[in-house]
Parts: structure tokens; C-alpha cells; sequence
């Protein structure tokens, strides 16, 4: 896995976009996995029981993220209707990126048109 790619921002049509039913949109929305991990201490909890339930988050994480192994580890939260849920997210992701960081030394290189990732 490269961890550039993971830490990236996607495209604005790529962005997680948060629902608390079919038809029913937040208004929110996440570009990043830092920007996900925001969302999900303030999204609606109904929104993370729908998007469990119907494996959402995991199949974002792994296809327009590029991390398969986190989403296996969100995939494990089987009783998405728990009161430890949000937490529960919460820690796993937060968890995950501390062990990214620590394992890939990133550059960036800003120009004004792009922004560009290189792990070392």
C-alpha cells in the first residue's frame, strides 16, 4: 500500500458523501481519510449505522482510497448499533494513521496548480 495514495485528497465526485437513509443526504462530506475521521465524531449516528450496515465505509476505503486493510478492520465492527460505536470508528482510523505516519516519511511538493505525494 502506498501511503501517499491513502493520505491523499480525491476528487470532489470521489468524496465520501454521508447519508442517514436512501434519499436522505447529511450534507456532509469527506475528500481525505483525515477528513473522514473529522466526519465521523460529528455525522448523525444513524448516518454510520446506515453506512455500516451497508459496508459504505468499507468498500470507499478500499476503492477510492486504495486501503484494503483498514477496511477490513472497519469491516470487523459487526454490531454497527452499539453506543461505542462512533467510537469505535473513531479509534480504529485514528489508530491506523498513527501506524501510517510511522511507517512512510511523506513529501510534499506544492505548486499552485497540484499537489504531489512521495513516500521515502
Amino acid at each position: 500500500m502506498k501511503t501517499a495514495k491513502v493520505l491523499r485528497t480525491v476528487k470532489s465526485e470521489e468524496a465520501f458523501h454521508f447519508y442517514e437513509a436512501v434519499g436522505q443526504p447529511t450534507g456532509e462530506r469527506a475528500t481525505s481519510l483525515l477528513d473522514f475521521l473529522e466526519k465521523i465524531k460529528t455525522v448523525k449516528l444513524e448516518s454510520l449505522e446506515f453506512h455500516l450496515q451497508r459496508k459504505d465505509f468499507q468498500n470507499w476505503l478500499r476503492k477510492t482510497i486504495g486501503d484494503s486493510e483498514l477496511a477490513r478492520k472497519v469491516e470487523r465492527m459487526r454490531k454497527p448499533n452499539d453506543d461505542n460505536m462512533r467510537t469505535r470508528i473513531h479509534s480504529t482510523i485514528e489508530e491506523h494513521l498513527k501506524e501510517l505516519r510511522k511507517g512512510a516519511h511523506i513529501t510534499l511538493s506544492v505548486n499552485e496548480k497540484f499537489v504531489a505525494a512521495s513516500t521515502a
